[in-house]
């Protein structure tokens, strides 16, 4: 029998992300170049009084439009990399609070993917380890894909100058890309050291696993169980804990070994085909496309952490031929399964 899903994930248009958290750090940082507030305002519905406003909440797209014009005003290619300085722990209640609280890179991560509605609400940070390394990346969970490179630059910096600070030294990252090199990867050296991958099929952090529970200076072990407390009331107030995009993605991959198709999907979800279909439209893509996805994080994710063969893997994600399963890997991927994983 079919588990129906709990659809109430906050949407592209749905007024869920207060605006005197990352919507407010973007608009200050703009305004502090000389901006005009009108041009930066231009098509987000938001007035600059909104920013004050506790009780404010606004959508992504408005969140996106307020990025968007911020990258068309700003002539500069720093400007993503210094929002993300100013990002972390932030200033978003009890969350930060236990942010910078935390005892290790463990828990530091824990809490990142757990309350990620009010610390990450564009992009859903998730992570697995194996034996050597810790992986965290992230994924677009609102349709965002067109600024895509500013978020990620931002939200990358932002997790890694918060663990250097708390941790009282720079981790080893290994940082992959999903997009091509841009053209002032000075950036990338001044904020993330010589690492880097770009064309990768993850906007992704490793490290080894050496550092995961290496205790921290300065954590405050008593406080944070409070501050921890304090925040799920405060995740409990929130629109959802997840994106529609978030769920969808969740239930793909819970049943990415079973036969999947819109029909059977749209039916958990409690709508019908046509409206699954428009509400993938409205966030910029399309079942197919979420399938793919999904097929292809776990494809990675059964190779690094599992150490299954490419045979082992296909079977698992339904393909009874190697020929179609190839094929279809290239099209999630871009390339053979033979160039990513060992036989």
């Amino acid at each position: 029998m079919t588990k129906l899903v709990k659809t109430t994930g906050y949407e592209i248009d749905t007024p869920c992300i207060a605006s005197q958290y990352q919507p407010a750090l973007l608009a200050e940082l703009a305004l502090s170049r000389d901006i005009s507030a009108y041009q930066l305002l231009k098509g987000a519905r938001l007035q600059l009084d909104d920013f004050a406003l506790a009780e404010k909440r606004i959508s992504p797209d408005q969140y996106l439009t307020l990025i968007k014009n911020c990258q068309k005003l700003i002539d500069a290619d720093d400007i993503s990399f210094l929002l993300g300085q100013r990002l972390l722990p932030g200033f978003y209640g009890a969350v930060s609070q236990a942010l910078q609280q935390v005892t290790n890179l463990r828990q530091a991560i824990e809490i990142l993917c757990d309350y990620h509605s009010i610390l990450s609400p564009l992009y859903t940070p998730r992570h697995y380890e194996n034996d050597e390394e810790i992986f965290l990346f992230w994924l677009d969970s609102t349709g965002s894909h067109e600024q895509e490179t500013f978020i990620i630059e931002s939200h990358i910096t932002a997790f890694v100058s918060m663990v250097a600070w708390l941790a009282g030294e720079k981790m080893p990252w290994q940082y992959e890309f999903t997009y091509a090199e841009p053209n002032y990867i000075e950036q990338y050296w001044v904020n993330f050291g010589q690492n880097l991958s770009f064309n990768q099929q993850m906007n992704r952090l490793r490290l080894p696993k050496q550092f995961l529970d290496k205790p921290w200076p300065n954590a405050f072990k008593l406080g944070i169980h409070g501050a921890l407390k304090e925040s799920n009331r405060q995740l409990a107030e929130e629109y959802s804990q997840y994106s529609f995009l978030d769920q969808l993605y969740d239930y793909i991959q819970l049943h990415i070994n079973e036969p999947l198709n819109l029909d059977k999907v749209s039916f958990a979800f409690g709508i019908s085909p046509a409206s699954m279909k428009r509400k993938l439209k409205k966030h910029h893509t399309s079942f197919q496309q979420q399938i793919d996805l999904v097929r292809k994080h776990t494809a990675i994710y059964l190779y690094e952490v599992k150490k299954m063969n490419s045979q082992q893997i296909a079977e698992y994600l339904c393909f009874n031929d190697m020929n179609n399963f190839r094929r279809a890997f290239k099209r999630w991927t871009g390339i053979s399964p033979y160039l990513l994983f060992a036989q």
